[in-house]
């Protein structure tokens, strides 16, 4: 099979979870023997990886629009030389032409959801940039998700959670969504690194079992204001345990204000490489994943596959992934009292930590592999390209 994937976020440029499920998914596919070309912002073709690029802007809010005219262009080029089978879209586009060929499209969320929380919670419309976003981006977005959802063929979705949020908000027959679980590749966060993880730490003011750590883009719905909260008790109880913030975005000056002062707090910025930010999640005490909405985020599933302990909001697909005392615990979304009151009993708990870390790798190992999602995005594939 000859697929073509289109994707605004590819290695090198990864932004977010869209970013790693569509590197992991692309590997995945070709190790099954897939034809897979893919089209993604950049400067330069590499044809031997049939990577191919096109110029775009970065633009806020804009991005994807900009984006996906070049892209379809270079898309017909390639499919009148190389013939292919199928197109797969990852994340919404404003897709104006029927094409000839099957298309699905993977969908990480809807922004019309986003719009519904931003306005249902306190606190989530502080400054200018908050109210340009729901006006700005959460709008644009959710036209964007409206109009990918009925140009598609069948879209593709995380979590049953996200796929009833698609059917309800975007009016789409449930019949064309499909829930795929996303994958973790466990291989790459099996290996054992060959280098001494105390250089990596140091850089960041940071010892082996010193910090909880949050992964993830700095937006209000990300929750990382909850758990700067919950530190303010955790360190009057605790002092050297710090609070280690992986991560860029565009509420990053806000959490900074509100963390000032706070000398466990720290900001490590956007970490792109896989090796540095599995030296993270393996020295870390736990992980914690306080967002206001989630479809099946991937900052869990790499903390499972690094056996921590996760505390995480119960919200959205999260409940697929965290068992509530078994391999994490569930906080109340936006309460950081309950943030803190589990972070303390992790914290006062080394076998706990130990023993909900090996729940969540034996759960990953079992239902989240890159296999299971690569299979079970082929059967989408297949059934689509057997009855076009």
């Amino acid at each position: 099979m000859r697929v073509c994937f289109i994707s605004f976020e590819f290695p090198p440029n990864i932004f977010g979870g869209a970013g790693t499920y569509a590197e992991t998914l692309v590997k995945g596919l070709r190790h099954r023997g897939v034809d897979v070309f893919v089209i993604s912002r950049g400067n330069q073709h590499d044809q031997r990886q049939k990577t191919f690029r096109v110029p775009s802007s970065n633009s806020l809010y804009w991005r994807r629009l900009f984006f996906i005219e070049p892209a379809m262009s270079l898309f017909h080029k390639l499919d009148s030389r190389f013939r292919f089978d199928l197109v797969h879209f990852n994340e919404p586009h404003v897709i104006l032409e029927k094409l000839k060929l099957p298309t699905v499209c993977t969908l990480h969320s809807t922004q019309i959801n986003e719009i519904k929380l931003k306005l249902a919670c306190e606190g989530t419309l502080r400054t200018k940039v908050d109210m340009r976003d729901l006006v700005l981006k959460s709008s644009v977005g959710s036209i964007f998700d409206v109009l990918t959802a009925h140009a598609v063929d069948k879209i593709i979705c995380p979590s049953p959670d996200l796929a009833a949020l698609i059917k309800s908000y975007c009016f789409v027959d449930g019949n064309r969504i499909a829930v795929v679980p996303n994958g973790i590749d466990l291989e790459l966060f099996s290996r054992k690194n060959c280098e001494d993880p105390d250089p990596c730490l140091r850089q960041h003011g940071l010892e082996k079992d010193d910090y909880v750590l949050f992964v993830g883009r700095l937006g209000v719905l990300k929750g990382v204001q909850y758990a700067i909260e919950a530190f303010r008790g955790i360190s009057k109880e605790h002092p050297n345990t710090k609070l280690a913030i992986v991560g860029k975005g565009d509420y990053e000056s806000h959490l900074k204000n509100l963390a000032r002062g706070m000398r466990n707090v720290v900001f490590l910025g956007h970490v792109n490489s896989t090796k540095v930010k599995k030296i993270l999640y393996e020295n870390s005490l736990l992980v914690v994943v306080p967002s206001l909405y989630e479809a099946l985020p991937m900052v869990v599933l790499e903390a499972m596959a690094c056996s921590k302990a996760v505390i995480a909001s119960n919200v959205g697909g999260i409940p697929v992934l965290v068992k509530h005392g078994r391999n994490g615990f569930f906080a109340k979304p936006g309460d950081y009292k309950s943030i803190e009151n589990f972070i303390r009993t992790l914290l006062e708990d080394a076998n706990l930590r130990k023993n909900m870390g090996s729940f969540g790798r034996e759960l990953v190992e079992k239902e989240f592999t890159v296999d299971k999602m690569v299979s079970k995005t082929l059967r989408v594939y297949e059934s689509l390209v057997q009855s076009h």
